[in-house]
């Protein structure tokens, strides 16, 4: 027997379709726009408020001496959002989530640049005199999406503001990083969870494994002009990031998100700097841009709870989901 049951409240409304047979699973979704998100740069002065979050590189900086001065991934988006208050009960233990699906949405407003829906090998970032280069088989640099891990005190991502500083990391907290002179100090970090943190992934030679490169939601093609976005009239090209959940590190990584009652993750990626607006570089909306046309982040999850053995389904789930509408949670450290 199938039973649905509407709840309001928080982000939007959740549909728990509830399978109450002995023993099964039943199908559950959420999804909302973004709590949380930062421009992640070394110089960015208004954390957690900045209406435009661009990424690009920084491959090949050098104080002069020899040593590089900024991650390669240098400009790097961090996106959050409160599943707890979207309605996902947490708390119940990372076992007890399967995650079937996950999209992430980010919508691009300026800056000029070809679309590429496909992974680059870092060989193709270095110098064509390293004796491990080869070029690139298509125009363009993707879209990354990562996870996000933490250091520097900081155990995870807080939605309530708070004392700034550790170990909740705030929208806003200054605190981003340890050193602006140094690579490898953000207190917040893309990882795909084999390789710890990949902001120096071409550097360090190796190929990440991503959560998702994003693809075009309009039905780009490899080398088409990326859409940018018209003020007050309309978004720029909307990427989709069909998240991985067969990978097992992924998987677990989601569970323990949704058990905490959060999920972050980190997009970037390695297009060429043209300026901190517009340029050559891929510039995205945050949730704070006054643009009405603008398109904030955005999840959507579809995921089930493992019942206990002799159980009869998720009859309950209404009634825990219920308990913990509009509660707060923090990422914990992963």
């Amino acid at each position: 027997m199938l039973r649905t049951q509407l709840f309001r409240g928080g982000l939007g409304t959740l549909v728990l379709t509830l399978a109450l047979l002995p023993g099964t699973a039943a199908a559950l979704s959420a999804s909302g726009e973004a709590d949380y998100d930062r421009w992640m740069y070394p110089f960015n002065g208004t954390p957690g408020v900045r209406g435009l979050a661009p990424t690009f590189n920084a491959i090949g900086s050098d104080d002069g001496m020899g040593n590089q001065v900024f991650d390669q991934a240098d400009g790097q988006f961090l996106v959050g959002f409160d599943t707890a208050a979207a309605g996902v009960t947490s708390g119940l233990g990372a076992s007890s989530y399967l995650i079937s699906s996950l999209t992430i949405t980010t919508t691009h407003f300026q800056g000029d640049f070809v679309y590429d829906g496909t992974a680059d090998s870092y060989t193709t970032h270095l110098d064509p005199s390293d004796p491990n280069y080869t070029p690139d088989s298509d125009a363009g640099r993707p879209i990354e999406l990562y996870g996000v891990d933490f250091r520097g005190g900081f155990s995870g991502i807080e939605f309530s503001p708070g004392v700034p500083g550790p170990p909740g990391f705030e929208e806003s907290d200054a605190f981003a990083f340890a050193d602006i002179t140094l690579p490898e100090v953000r207190n917040a970090f893309p990882t795909d969870l084999a390789n710890g943190d990949v902001s120096n992934y071409v550097r360090d030679g190796f190929d990440p494994v991503a959560f998702a490169i994003g693809q075009s939601s309009s039905g780009l093609l490899p080398g088409d002009i990326v859409p940018e976005g018209v003020p007050g009239s309309s978004a720029g090209e909307t990427f989709e990031f069909s998240v991985d959940v067969s990978n097992p590190l992924i998987q677990q990584y989601l569970r323990e998100a949704l058990d905490a009652g959060a999920l972050g993750f980190v997009v970037l990626s390695l297009h060429d700097a043209g300026g901190q607006a517009g340029g050559n570089n891929p510039n995205f909306y945050t949730s704070d841009n006054f643009d009405p046309a603008a398109i904030a982040p955005t999840f959507s999850i579809e995921f089930s709870i493992v019942p206990e053995p002799g159980t009869f389904g998720l009859a309950s789930f209404g009634l825990l989901g219920l308990a913990a509408w509009g509660r707060r949670r923090r990422l914990s450290d992963v």
